[in-house]
């Protein structure tokens, strides 16, 4: 028997690393299935050996943290990565997706690449009165190797999740912190200026003393269990101004009293944010009138 963990999974096998040994190609048992207990990269497990470079899961070890989409296990901090030009940001993607991280209850570190190109530094410094209040905020260039180092330090002894849309830069990221890895790298389409989909399944990377992984799939939001009131919950700005809201549950649309209102209104919220907010509000309350109708 052989503690381990799972690096990735493809097509009902799971192929599991032990310190010291070569990656095993494994199946789960099947009494895991009778338990709805399904195995997901990123879990550790105790294996039973068979052969040279086979074995079998036999138990599953407790979770300190679950993605649902994609199916990721025990995920100290997500690199949320997006590019500062080429393609340019899109604002409500990018406050959606932390929403999400936030919703999930996981540390957050901002990447942003392509500081190289020309005018980045200034779409960056614009960037910083906004979210360095509230998260790590690196500039990167993997052409130059700028903000590598710094990066490097952020994922060192982790289990580090890379996520952003296509396109942005991710797997170009992870290319440059592992030369090794088997990562395909997207171009960006001159018409739609959005990136090619490479990444196909969830895979853990080793780096240094900790783990990488690139995660398809992160920026599809799912709506089950979200109530309207819980969307505050998950923009730090505006829940640090809701709490001197003068009603309980107020929705900071336009009612009385509403400080975060009035934040905006003065320039002391970012107008990107507040509007970011009032889309996603508004997602939800559609998603929510649909499902009951």
């Amino acid at each position: 028997m052989q503690r381990g963990r799972i690096v990735k999974a493809v097509s009902g096998f799971y192929y599991v690393y032990a310190k010291g040994e070569p990656i095993r190609q494994c199946r789960a048992r099947g009494v895991f299935k009778l338990k709805g207990l399904n195995p997901l990269v990123g879990d550790y497990v105790i294996i039973s050996e068979v052969g040279q470079s086979e074995g079998i899961i036999e138990e599953l070890e407790e979770r300190s943290s679950e993605l649902i989409r994609p199916p990721v296990a025990n995920i100290d901090q997500v690199i949320l990565v997006f590019s500062l030009l080429e393609p340019p940001i899109t604002f409500f993607q990018l406050d959606k997706m932390i929403a999400m991280i936030e919703r999930q209850r996981l540390s957050l570190v901002m990447v942003f690449t392509k500081y190289d190109l020309p005018g980045a530094d200034a779409v960056f410094e614009s960037l910083l009165p906004v979210y360095a209040p509230m998260y790590p905020v690196l500039p990167t260039s993997v052409q130059t190797g700028y903000g590598m180092e710094e990066l490097r330090a952020r994922l060192s002894g982790k289990t580090s999740a890379f996520a952003g849309m296509s396109g942005v830069g991710k797997s170009s990221l992870l290319r440059r912190l592992i030369p090794d890895a088997e990562v395909e790298t997207g171009e960006i389409s001159k018409r739609s200026s959005r990136g090619r989909h490479t990444t196909r399944h969830a895979e853990l990377f080793f780096l240094d003393d900790g783990f990488l992984v690139d995660t398809p799939g992160f920026s599809q939001f799912s709506f089950a269990d979200v109530e309207p009131v819980d969307v505050q919950k998950w923009f730090r700005d505006i829940a640090e101004l809701a709490e001197q809201c003068e009603f309980r549950g107020c929705m900071h649309e336009s009612e009385q009293g509403c400080k975060v209102r009035e934040a905006y209104d003065n320039s002391g919220l970012a107008t990107s944010r507040y509007e970011s907010y009032l889309q996603l509000l508004a997602e939800v309350k559609q998603w929510k009138a649909r499902r009951y109708t």
